[in-house]
């Protein structure tokens, strides 16, 4: 599990977050929901270890965060950024071992390999794996990222807008793929995401954020008009179609709704 309590962070004067209570249970998948600048980034990178907290706590798997150090650390995580570029020309089967890092002694062994291999199988990369990973499309690359993290094979997850500039084909497959491993391998996921919808569909739980705090979290049943209103300020319908929940903007002339109402 991973667990945050009490998360607050700030850039200066400026509170980026303000007390984060966050609970993300193995096999499940949270999608953190909010406008541009709501702090769903800096909670990721919080939670990584790439900012480091004024308060509160994180915990994985029951172990401190700051217990750890960065090699036990990045054995139980592993962090996806918005935008992640191999600065060296590799071949895919590289970048996907280069998440084996972590496990690493004096050099590759086979368990490595086998892992690294067994990734590229499941994300249906095999046809790649031999390609450098600058000749792939954005949704193929996106992909390579995802099989590198899961190749470090971490308790936890974390995904920065998996989706972003993603045509809808591989949105689907990213959180396909995304969902494949939360249930087969038992993982927690903690996922910024601006697609509603699209979190609504794949995630299990959510945090509603807006300017650095938390506005709700819970199950499918925060997913509600007045919630999502308050988190994006614009009106919504919230409906049931075919067993599945559809946030839809209503058209009215913006200023309408305003944030903590």
């Amino acid at each position: 599990m991973l667990r945050v309590k009490g998360l607050s962070f700030s850039y200066g004067a400026r509170a980026a977050l303000r007390g984060i209570d966050l609970e993300v249970a193995g096999g499940s998948l949270c999608s953190i929901l909010g406008n541009n600048g709501a702090g769903k980034s800096t909670l990721l990178k919080c939670v990584a270890g790439i900012l480091r907290s004024d308060r509160g706590s994180i915990s994985l798997g029951g172990e401190d965060r700051d217990n750890l150090n960065r090699r036990e650390a990045a054995r139980l995580l592993a962090y996806v950024p918005q935008r992640e570029i191999y600065r060296a020309r590799l071949t895919v089967f590289d970048a996907v071992l280069m998440g084996r890092r972590p496990h690493i002694g004096w050099g590759v062994r086979a368990r490595d390999l086998e892992v690294a291999e067994r990734v590229i199988e499941e994300l249906e990369l095999d046809e790649l794996s031999l390609r450098f990973v600058d000749e792939l499309s954005g949704g193929e690359y996106q992909k390579v990222v995802i099989a590198r993290a899961l190749a470090q094979e971490p308790r936890v997850l974390l995904l920065d807008e998996p989706t972003s500039n993603l045509d809808l084909r591989n949105q689907l497959e990213v959180m396909h793929t995304v969902r494949r491993a939360v249930g087969e391998r038992g993982i927690s996921v903690l996922m910024a995401i601006h697609d509603v919808n699209l979190a609504v569909r794949f995630s299990d739980v959510f945090l509603l954020m807006h300017d650095g705090a938390a506005l709700a979290g819970g199950g499918r049943e925060v997913i509600e008009a007045g919630n999502i209103e308050r988190t994006y300020g614009v009106k919504v319908r919230v409906e049931e179609r075919n067993g599945e929940t559809i946030v839809t903007p209503v058209l009215d002339p913006p200023g309408e709704v305003t944030h903590g109402e």
